[in-house]
C-alpha cells in the first residue's frame, strides 16, 4: 500500500485523526486519537484504553497511519504500510468484544524492519532493489508469534540497505536505495546510527507504539542511543532468526525497540523460545526466567545494593563520544545519581577490555593481527548467510533476478543496475566510490569458505571477547575478594557522529546488551548508556535497565531541528531505477525512462 494512499484509509474512520485538539511541541503536533492523547503512550496504557472502551485497535491503526502520512516525507522511516492493517485490527476488536484477549499485545500496532519476511501483500526487501518483489518460503517466526499474540502488523520500517552490510566506507547509515535516507527527528542533519533506524524513528515520532529490528553489530543499541529509546540486544539464539534475512548466523538477533523497558520485556516474553528452523535457539532452553521477562521489571529502589562496573579504560577515558563538549559532565552526574540511589559503583581501572577494544570507538584495536580481524569473520558469514537464505527466496518466472542464489549474483545484479562510475559526482557519496558495495565485494571474495583461517579468527575474537566480559563482571577488590557485578556500564552515543564503542565486544562475544537513554548532546541528539550482561543474562539486564529508567525518567521529545533546511541527496532514487509510490503498489521498482 503506497504511503500516499494512507489519507484515504484515514478518512474512512471519521472523528479520529482529524480532531482539532493536538498535543506535543514542534512543527508536527500529534492530533488526539478519538479524543485521547496517545502520544508517548506505552503498550500497557494503550491496553487500558482499549479495555475501557476509550479506543479500539482500529482507532490506533488509523491514528498511526495519519501520523505516518504527516511525518514520513521528512523522516523516511516507514518503507511501506500493510494494506490489511485495518482489517486485522477489526478482527482483534471483534475478539475483544467477545471477551478474548490473546496477550498484552492484543490489538497493538507494530512495525518490523524490512528484513523480517512477512507473507502478505507488502514487500520485504532488506532495503534493497535486488530483493524487492521476491518471496521467502515462510513468514518470519517472530512475526508469526506477534500475530498469534494479537499484534497488528502496521508495516515495514526503512533500514540501512542490506542492514549496513552493503558497504563499509563512504556510505550513510540509514540509507536505502529503495526508500532514501532515514532522518534523525531530533536534528535532521545528524545520523541515525544503525540499520534499525527506521524502527527507532517510527517509535520515537509516534508513528507506532513498538517496533522490531535486528542487530549484527550495533543496529539495535546504537540507534536506540541516538534517538532515546530502550532495547535489549539478546544473546543470539534466545529469539529465532528464521525468516529474517541473514547477516551472520553467529551474531544476528532480533529485538524490540520501545519507549520503556516494560514494553521491551512484554515483547520479549512473546517472541523468545525454541524454533526447529533455528538450531541455535535450543542453546537458550533453561535460560528463560521462570515468570517471564516482564516479571523482572524493577523500580529505582532496586538499585540499592546493585553492583555496577565502570571500565575506565578504554570506554570512559578516550572514546570520542564521551569526550565531546559537555558529555562527560552529564555522565558523571548520572553516576552520582546511581550512587545516591544506593547502587555500588566499581571503577574497573585494571580493565580486561584494554588491548582488545578500540579506545577511540567501535571495532577492534587498530593493530589487530590480520589473521584475527573480525571483519573477515563478518564477511565470510555474510556470504554463507545470504546463500542459505536465497535457497528459499524466489522471484516470479520471467523476472531478470529469477535464479539469483548467492551474494556474488546479488553483487553482480547491483553492478549491472546501479551507477558505480561516479557519474553523479558528489551525489554518490553514500556508497563506496569504487564499487558501491565494498562489504558485499569482501564477502564475495571469501566465497563463504569457513576454513581454518576463518575458524582461527572467529575463535580467537569470540573467546577473547567472552573472557573480557566475564572477567569484568568479577571485580577483584583490594583485599582479594571477588565481587559479582550486576552489569557493566558503557557510554552509548555519537557526539556528532564520532564512533560508538557500545556494541563491538558483545557482538563478537554473542553476549547481550541493554540500552537506556540519559540526555541530549551538543547536537541536540540523545545519548545514553549500554549495560553489558553475560550470556543469556537478559533477565538481569531487564532488572538493571528498568531500575535505571525509573531513576532517570528521561523522555525529551524530538526537536525537529533543521527539518526544513537540511540538505542532501537523500530523496534521489538510485541511478537507473525508480521506486515511486505507484510502483510500490505493484510490488516492484521500475526502470527509469533513461535506463
Amino acid at each position: 500500500m503506497r504511503l500516499s494512499s494512507i489519507a484515504v484509509a484515514v478518512a474512512s474512520v471519521s472523528g479520529i485523526a482529524g480532531a482539532s485538539d493536538s498535543c506535543g511541541n514542534g512543527p508536527f503536533p500529534m492530533s488526539l486519537c478519538n479524543g485521547v492523547k496517545i502520544e508517548d503512550a506505552t503498550i500497557n496504557t494503550l491496553q487500558q484504553w482499549m479495555a475501557n472502551g476509550a479506543l479500539t485497535s482500529q482507532d490506533l491503526v488509523t491514528c498511526y497511519l495519519a501520523r505516518i502520512e504527516q511525518t514520513n516525507k521528512y523522516l523516511h522511516s516507514i518503507s511501506e504500510v500493510n494494506p490489511d492493517a485495518l482489517s486485522i485490527a477489526a478482527t482483534m476488536d471483534q475478539e475483544r468484544v467477545a471477551g478474548q484477549v490473546r496477550s498484552p499485545l492484543h490489538g497493538i500496532p507494530f512495525v518490523t524492519k524490512d528484513n523480517y519476511y512477512t507473507d502478505d501483500k507488502h514487500n520485504t526487501s532488506e532495503g534493497t532493489l535486488v530483493l524487492l518483489g521476491g518471496k521467502f518460503i515462510s513468514e518470519a517466526t517472530v512475526v508469526k508469534k506477534l500475530r498469534a499474540a494479537g499484534g497488528v502488523l502496521l508495516g515495514h520500517s526503512t533500514m540501512s540497505e542490506a542492514a549496513d552490510h552493503r558497504a563499509l566506507s563512504n556510505y550513510a547509515s540509514g540509507y536505502s536505495s529503495r526508500t532514501g535516507q532515514t532522518r534523525n527527528t531530533y536534528n535532521l542533519t545528524q545520523p541515525t546510527a544503525g540499520s534499525s533506524s527506521g524502527s527507532v524513528v517510527a517509535v520515537r515520532t509516534n508513528q507506532v507504539a513498538v517496533a522490531f529490528g535486528t542487530e549484527t553489530h550495533g543496529s539495535l543499541v546504537h540507534p536506540s542511543g541516538q534517538l532515546g529509546l530502550y532495547t535489549i540486544k539478546s544473546t543470539p539464539g534466545l529469539i529465532s532468526r528464521y525468516g529474517i534475512v541473514t547477516g551472520s548466523f553467529w551474531h544476528d538477533t532480533p529485538g524490540a525497540l520501545a519507549r520503556s523497558m516494560a514494553d521491551v520485556a512484554l515483547a520479549m516474553d512473546i517472541i523468545v523460545g525454541p524454533d526447529a528452523h533455528d538450531n541455535l535457539t535450543f542453546d537458550a532452553i533453561g535460560h528463560y526466567p521462570e515468570n517471564g521477562y516482564y516479571s523482572q521489571i524493577a523500580d529505582k529502589d532496586s538499585l540499592r545494593g546493585m553492583k555496577l562496573g565502570i571500565p575506565w579504560d578504554p570506554y570512559w577515558s578516550t572514546i570520542g563520544h564521551i569526550n565531546s563538549p559537555g558529555i562527560r559532565e552529564q555522565y558523571e552526574k548520572s553516576i552520582q545519581q546511581l550512587e545516591a540511589a544506593g547502587a555500588e559503583i566499581y571503577n574497573i581501572t585494571d580493565s580486561p577490555f584494554v588491548g582488545i577494544s578500540n579506545k577511540y570507538g567501535g571495532g577492534q584495536v587498530s593493530d589487530v593481527a590480520p589473521e584475527f580481524n573480525h571483519v573477515v569473520v563478518f564477511s565470510t558469514l555474510m556470504a554463507v548467510g545470504y546463500g542459505e537464505y536465497l535457497e528459499n527466496w524466489t522471484f516470479p518466472e520471467g523476472d531478470e533476478r529469477y535464479g539469483v542464489s548467492s551474494l556474488a549474483e546479488m553483487a553482480a545484479w547491483n553492478r549491472a543496475h546501479n551507477d558505480t562510475t561516479g557519474a553523479l559526482g558528489n551525489n554518490t557519496w553514500w556508497w563506496d566510490n569504487s564499487t558501491g558495495q565494498s562489504f558485499y565485494d569482501a564477502g564475495v571474495k571469501t566465497n563463504g569458505t569457513m576454513d581454518t583461517a576463518f575458524w582461527t579468527a572467529f575463535g580467537n575474537v569470540r573467546t577473547s571477547a567472552r573472557r573480557a566480559i566475564d572477567i569484568a563482571h568479577a571485580y577483584v577488590a583490594d583485599n582479594g575478594s571477588v565481587v559479582a557485578l550486576d552489569g557493566i556500564l558503557i557510554p552509548n552515543g555519537r557526539g556528532g557522529n564520532r564512533g560508538n564503542a557500545c556494541a563491538s565486544l558483545p557482538s563478537f562475544a554473542g553476549y547481550p546488551i541493554a540500552a537506556v537513554p540519559l540526555g541530549l548532546d551538543g547536537f541536540s541528539t540523545p545519548f545514553g548508556v549500554c549495560v553489558y550482561g553475560r550470556q543469556f543474562g537478559e533477565a538481569k539486564l531487564v532488572k538493571v535497565a528498568s531500575a535505571m529508567e525509573d531513576l532517570f525518567r528521561w523522555n525529551e521529545r524530538p526537536q525537529w531541528y533543521n527539518y526544513d533546511t537540511a540538505k542532501g541527496p537523500w530523496d534521489m532514487p538510485w541511478p537507473g531505477y525508480t521506486c515511486s509510490d505507484e510502483s510500490q503498489d505493484r510490488f516492484a521498482c521500475e526502470p527509469a525512462a533513461s535506463s
